[in-house]
């Protein structure tokens, strides 16, 4: 009797271990955004919810020579036909998400895996339950999309928005993964090594409001508009121009896109994706991450570029998807070994 109890205790003790670890690694922070940073997402007027699980992880950087990262096998394909349009056409962006804070979008998202969407670190303001609604154009409509709670949040490190905002980007980790079909697919995401050239013609797509004295409430149906990606030293001059500064306001890690007046990403866009077509697949090279003003002559939009951060977003997923069994893993081993 006393060897048994001894065991149950020590059963208990190591699946409370892998319980506390788990919870550990899962911890939540998150940190409050200024207005310049978060220029392109909407602030619902909402009380907060229990909170989501966020992390900011310290993943090393494990990269890899392929030009697109596996997150997802046949990445970056419509399965539809489409045409040109303004308003985006069932299917041709299958991969866009909307995140939501209680059935409210307040910043773009992509799907960039069965189990992973991707999106911009200062659309995460609060300790509040987020949730993704993919699948449909409208932003309203949820009887014929997918609406799936977000279990995980993991923040970049070092995200900041003091005077510029940096390293904006953040994993959510869905609460279960998603069934791919024509209008649910996940976007290819570029390797370290991905480079697009200055010129490329890609496009930014989400529901913020289409124009900058428009009302702060998103649109109905998914907005898409065209940007050529710019050098950042030309990006940086633009910029420099319109703020009267000699600062760089364009750092590693972020990536430039610009278009005639008018033609930009606004509020409620935060968060999407910018995506090129290469070599038949559709790649997100950008996440909306901020900009002066929406669509005014002579200020382009600054976006996350997601190369840059593909080790990152590697070592996050491949921690996510063994950490916790690890865990579990040594207690089985330890309870065996006693």
């Amino acid at each position: 009797m006393a060897s048994g109890g001894g065991s149950l205790g020590l059963i208990t003790c190591l699946l409370l271990l892998q319980s506390e670890l788990c919870e550990a690694w899962e911890a939540a922070t998150v940190s409050s955004t200024s207005d310049f940073s978060a220029g392109h997402s909407e602030t619902p007027r909402v009380n907060p919810l229990p909170p989501t699980q966020v992390l900011v992880t310290k993943a090393a950087r494990q990269g890899q020579t392929s030009a697109f990262k596996p997150f997802a096998l046949g990445c970056g394909q419509r399965l539809t036909k489409i045409m040109g349009g303004m308003d985006a056409e069932e299917g041709k962006w299958p991969w866009q998400v909307s995140l939501r804070v209680r059935h409210m979008h307040i910043c773009g998202a992509s799907l960039i895996s069965a189990e992973w969407v991707l999106t911009a670190a200062h659309c995460i303001f609060s300790r509040s339950q987020y949730s993704v609604k993919m699948g449909d154009l409208s932003v309203h409509r949820q009887n014929t999309s997918l609406v799936i709670p977000i279990q995980r949040i993991i923040v970049h490190p070092q995200f900041s928005s003091a005077i510029v905002v940096k390293n904006d980007i953040a994993l959510l980790k869905l609460q279960h993964p998603v069934n791919f079909t024509s209008n649910i697919y996940p976007v290819c995401i570029p390797s370290e090594t991905f480079f697009v050239n200055a010129g490329t013609k890609c496009w930014v797509t989400g529901w913020g409001k289409p124009a900058p004295g428009a009302p702060n409430i998103p649109t109905e149906v998914l907005q898409e508009v065209d940007q050529n990606i710019i050098h950042y030293s030309e990006c940086n001059k633009m910029l420099m121009k319109v703020t009267s500064t000699s600062l760089d306001l364009v750092k590693s890690g972020m990536i430039c896109g610009y278009k005639e007046k008018g033609r930009d990403a606004c509020q409620g866009d935060s968060g999407g994706p910018l995506s090129c077509e290469l070599d038949d697949k559709w790649v997100q090279v950008g996440v909306v991450s901020w900009g002066i003003g929406c669509g005014r002559q002579g200020h382009p939009g600054v976006y996350t570029d997601t190369a840059y951060y593909s080790k990152w977003l590697t070592a996050v997923v491949n921690q996510a998807a063994c950490f916790c069994p690890l865990v579990f893993l040594v207690s089985l081993l330890c309870l065996l070994a006693s």
